[in-house]
């Protein structure tokens, strides 16, 4: 009972951010609103929580919404975005090595958690090669969330600044309207798409499974799906609450290290980023804005969200952001063999 009142409170201010950042038309004002409360409140010591086991189906109707955003053309648009793919294949060694450095030798971290807190992704795999090596994994875990939470803060807010003129910003209510049908759907998909992930050991299968699903059907236009927008604004919901709760039981203190981390990091990041899209813009037609969002250093579904909400091809982000993982595991695969060996030694020299 008590598990309960506190989610049922948890939601409670998340949805108090979210009409608020709805009216004041902020960015992504579903998943930055709750985010920004919940977290507000859990740094002045109200307890909130929502648990992974109550977050994770609603990931899967995110999964469903981005697969919307590809259609049969993205077969014919893959061929314009292959500059700027192969462009990652040079940006995320770069832009790691770049945040290794700084964090290193500006932050004076340590080798060890210097190396988990650059990569720019992988959230889950840096906090299980840390806890391999002996490293603070809570440390790590704890700073690429700030990393996420700023990047998914920054990104839509500048974007919208240097770019006024782009995006029509109306507030997002969340209506019934829609198809009873399509509702059923989403519940057939998410459950399938789970246990194609898991079968196939795809990574982030609670969000991938029903992205694929979801955008096999769209492309193939089996379906089209158009349920009621409560169900996507409430996922939203969940997701910016769950952010935020991730500051439950921090100290200020420790709050404003990690947060120094983070920002730097990301300003690290986005600086490294300049060159890759200037030389983009130079080459392919796309909006700056469509590549800042494909290069910026958020979670895949978060980075989908803000390009869905400033109008912007989910497909086209997502697509770039799937290529990033890929390379920061390749770039784990290496670092298994021939860097782990040698950070467990310094851990272990000084202990």
């Amino acid at each position: 009972m008590k598990k309960a009142k506190i989610i049922f409170r948890t939601l409670l201010i998340g949805t108090l951010g979210g009409v608020s950042f709805n009216i004041l038309l902020f960015p992504l004002p579903w998943v930055l609103g709750p985010a920004f409360f919940v977290a507000v409140f859990a740094l002045l010591g109200t307890e909130v929580n929502i648990p992974q086991n109550f977050r994770n189906p609603f990931i899967g109707v995110i999964g469903i919404w981005l697969g919307k955003s590809f259609s049969s053309s993205v077969f014919l648009d893959f061929n314009d975005w292959l500059i700027s793919i192969l462009l990652l294949f040079l940006y995320v060694p770069f832009a790691y090595l770049m945040t290794y450095l700084f964090l290193n030798k500006v932050r004076k971290l340590g080798k060890a958690e210097s190396f988990f807190i650059a990569s720019p992704g992988g959230l889950l795999e840096m906090v299980l090669g840390a806890e391999e090596c002996g490293a603070n994994s809570k440390q790590v875990g704890l700073v690429h969330m700030m990393r996420i939470f700023l990047t998914v803060f920054t990104v839509p807010t500048l974007i919208l600044i240097i770019f006024p003129g782009s995006f029509e910003r109306e507030p997002l209510w969340p209506t019934l309207y829609g198809s009873i049908i399509d509702c059923f759907i989403i519940l057939l998909i998410i459950p399938v798409g789970l246990f194609m992930g898991k079968i196939l050991r795809i990574p982030g299968r609670r969000l991938f499974g029903p992205l694929i699903i979801s955008a096999a059907l769209h492309m193939t236009e089996v379906i089209n799906l158009d349920a009621p927008v409560i169900i996507f604004v409430f996922a939203q919901l969940i997701m910016g609450s769950f952010f935020g709760s991730n500051m439950n039981g921090l100290t200020w203190s420790i709050t404003k290290l990690y947060i120094g981390h983070a920002v730097g990091i990301v300003i690290s990041l986005g600086l490294c980023m300049i060159p890759f899209l200037l030389i983009i813009i130079s080459i392919i037609k796309a909006r700056p804005e469509a590549i800042i969002l494909a290069y910026s250093p958020g979670g895949i579904n978060e980075m989908g969200l803000v390009a869905a909400t400033l109008g912007i091809k989910p497909a086209f982000v997502i697509t770039h952001h799937l290529f990033r993982l890929f390379i920061v595991v390749l770039i784990l695969g290496f670092a298994q063999k021939f860097i782990y060996p040698k950070l467990k030694v310094i851990i272990k020299n000084l202990k």
